[in-house]
């Protein structure tokens, strides 16, 4: 398999590395130069392959619901997505992202899917259990890859996983809750590639309190009936690209709108909707992360008043 090929053998970086340093040192002129040409064309993926993937980056951004401003009542939270814990065994692991979410003093967390890539199904238990140490109320949704689109449909390990962790799960159903003293309705869609959405829950809400929508997909947006007037979406599955070469990268983000990280605005045919995208922690593909270090989003969201 190409995947797991990339990443066992890339580990022959380091021979190599050392030959181009050895002929730096004692070669010829030509061959110093061409060693040392070769090292550094070489140490792009290299970095990219042992380096990168291990960096856990903290985004701050703030974020003015419709009718908000910069002096309304505020919320806390941590969002992150896509660990895709299983083959790559450099995937960021969920002990050191909580860690770092828990530095922050965050209201609430949302976990935005794709918790799984290809795992051994009975590790899934252990590999999820320190979401347990959360120090705020974990909301979560499960991806593609977790659903089974594609491989095996994990739902029920990692559903039974998250349950043990506390989180409470918002495929297709809302609740009232309090974020950081805010009434807030927190709500969620499923996978969007499983082509089991159904916003019915919508129909039901209270007017008045801001709505949070948490999915994997942020091509969600397109589909989002025009009469539910969610006031914040937040997504994950486009990695930011993952291996982030200028003017490249947007040629192979799955999604079929604007999407790509981070804030957008996008243009619904019930009015301009926010969607916020955050870009992972783990690896698909090839276990390469570049220009696009694994991240926990900390998002102070200002409320309507």
């Amino acid at each position: 398999m190409t995947k797991l090929f990339i990443f066992w053998g890339s580990w022959a970086w380091f021979p190599f590395a050392v030959l181009c340093l050895l002929r730096i040192w004692r070669g010829k002129p030509l061959v110093k130069v061409l060693a040392a040409l070769a090292l550094a064309v070489s140490s792009v993926p290299a970095y990219a392959r042992f380096v990168e993937p291990r960096i856990l980056v903290a985004h701050h951004e703030t974020i003015l619901l419709h009718g908000a401003s910069d002096t309304s009542p505020a919320i806390r939270i941590a969002l992150f997505g896509d660990p895709h814990i299983g083959m790559f065994g450099h995937a960021m692991p969920i002990r050191r992202i909580v860690e770092r979410i828990n530095a922050q003093d965050v209201d609430a967390v949302f976990l935005a899917g794709d918790l799984t890539y290809h795992p051994d199904p009975e590790d899934i238990q252990e590999d999820f259990a320190a979401l347990a140490a959360l120090d705020a109320p974990l909301y979560a949704v499960l991806g593609n890859h977790d659903v089974g689109f594609p491989g095996h449909d994990l739902s029920d390990p990692l559903l039974a996983a998250l349950g043990e962790a506390g989180a409470t799960i918002l495929h297709n159903r809302a609740f009232e809750v309090e974020i950081g003293g805010q009434p807030v309705i927190v709500s969620g869609a499923s996978d969007l590639w499983q082509r089991r959405q159904d916003f019915g829950f919508s129909s039901a809400l209270p007017a008045g309190k801001p709505v949070i929508l948490l999915t994997h997909n942020p091509d969600t947006a397109r589909v989002v009936p025009d009469d539910f007037p969610y006031d914040l979406m937040l997504a994950g599955h486009t990695h930011g690209g993952q291996v982030r070469i200028p003017w490249l990268y947007k040629r192979f983000l799955p999604v079929r709108g604007p999407f790509d990280k981070e804030l957008h605005h996008f243009a619904s045919p019930a009015g301009e909707r926010l969607v916020y995208v955050t870009t992972g922690t783990g690896m698909v593909g090839v276990p390469l992360r570049f220009l696009m270090p694994p991240r926990v989003d900390i998002l102070t969201i200002h409320l309507p008043e």
